[in-house]
C-alpha cells in the first residue's frame, strides 16, 4: 500500500513552502514555520503532532523516512504513550463503536483514526487539501476506512442531524471567530450527540509563571508569547452555550515546563491548575429533535 500511494502524494515534493505558509498563517500554538527543506518541515510536523516541542530531540530509532507507516506509528506512540497519555481516555477512543464521528481541526488525524480502529465511521473535514491528503494517507497505510471532505468548518457538506460524535482538535483557537463553526457542528450533530473539543488554555503554566515571577521575563529576556486565542473554562462553556451537560478538564503538562520550586506538587494536581489545554465534553440537547422534526 505504501508504494502504490506514494505516487499520488506529491505535496511535500512539489510545494513544501506553500504547506508551511498555510499552517503558519493559522497562528497559535500550532504555528509551524515552513522551511525550505521538506525534511526539516517533516521534523517540525512530527514534533508538533507528537506534542513534543523539542524538534531536534528525536531519538535515533525514530529517524525514519517521513510519511511512511513507521513514521506515523512513531508519532502515535509519542503522542498517546509518552507526552499526552490523557488523550485516549478523555477523547474516549473505545466508546463510540458503530457511531459516525466527525473529525475537525488540524494535524495528521492521529486521534481520529483511533476511533476508526475501534469501529466508528469517521468523517474528516478540512479546508486544506494538503492536510487532508496526509490524514488520508495515515488512514490508508493502516488499512482503515474513512470519508475525507475538503470543506471549511463553517460550511460542512453534511446533512442536519447525521453525526453522533464530533471531535474538534485545535480548531477553536485557530480561527478568528469560532462561533460559526460551533453552530455548524451543532447543526450536523444528532439530538443527544456529543462534542469533544480540545483547545489551548488561557491560565496555563506560562500564565502562572509570569504572574508569580514577573521579574524573570526581564532578567532572562524571555520573548513574549505570540498573541493567540486562548480559552477559560467559562469562555468555553459560553461558546458552546447551545449544548448541555458541559464537562471541562484541564490537562497536558510536563515536568520540564514547571519551575523547580513547584515540582514537589504531584503532576496530576499541577495539570488541573496550570495545564496547557482544556478538554470539553458536552451534548446537543434531546429537545433539539423537536426543531428538527418541525423543519422536516
Amino acid at each position: 500500500m505504501d508504494g502504490s500511494y506514494l505516487g499520488n502524494l506529491r505535496i511535500w515534493q512539489d510545494s513544501p513552502r506553500y504547506v508551511g505558509q498555510e499552517l503558519a498563517a493559522r497562528g497559535g500554538s500550532s504555528t509551524l514555520a515552513g522551511p525550505h527543506k521538506p525534511s526539516e518541515f517533516a521534523d517540525r510536523l512530527y514534533a508538533w503532532e507528537a506534542m513534543n516541542p523539542q524538534v531536534g530531540g528525536l531519538e535515533k530509532n525514530e529517524a525514519t523516512e517521513p510519511y511512511t507507516l513507521q513514521w506515523f506509528l512513531n508519532i502515535e506512540n509519542q503522542r498517546h504513550s509518552r507526552h499526552a497519555r490523557w488523550i485516549p481516555r478523555l477523547l474516549e477512543f473505545a466508546k463510540h463503536s458503530g457511531e459516525t464521528l466527525l473529525g475537525l481541526g488540524s494535524g495528521l488525524g492521529t486521534d481520529w483514526l483511533q476511533y476508526a480502529r475501534h469501529g466508528a465511521q469517521v468523517v474528516v473535514c478540512s479546508p486544506s487539501i494538503h492536510q487532508l491528503a496526509l490524514i488520508r494517507r495515515n488512514f490508508e497505510l493502516r488499512g482503515l476506512q474513512g470519508r475525507f471532505c475538503h470543506a471549511p468548518p463553517m460550511h460542512l457538506p453534511l446533512g442536519t442531524a447525521t453525526i453522533d460524535v464530533a471531535c474538534i482538535s485545535g480548531l477553536l483557537h485557530e480561527v478568528a471567530d469560532p462561533l460559526p463553526a460551533v453552530n455548524e457542528i451543532y447543526r450536523v450533530l444528532k439530538p443527544g450527540g456529543k462534542v469533544l473539543a480540545v483547545t489551548s488554555a488561557r491560565f496555563d503554566v506560562d500564565f502562572w509563571y509570569h504572574l508569580c515571577f514577573p521579574w524573570q521575563a526581564w532578567l532572562l529576556r524571555k520573548k513574549a508569547k505570540p498573541d493567540t486565542v486562548q480559552f477559560t473554562a467559562r469562555g468555553l462553556r459560553r461558546l458552546f452555550g447551545q449544548f448541555v451537560e458541559h464537562r471541562i478538564h484541564k490537562r497536558h503538562l510536563s515536568r520540564s515546563d514547571v519551575p523547580h520550586i513547584w515540582r514537589w506538587v504531584p503532576r496530576s494536581v499541577l495539570e488541573r491548575i496550570c495545564g496547557k489545554v482544556l478538554v470539553l465534553k458536552a451534548f446537543k440537547p434531546l429537545s433539539a429533535a423537536i426543531a428538527v422534526q418541525a423543519a422536516a
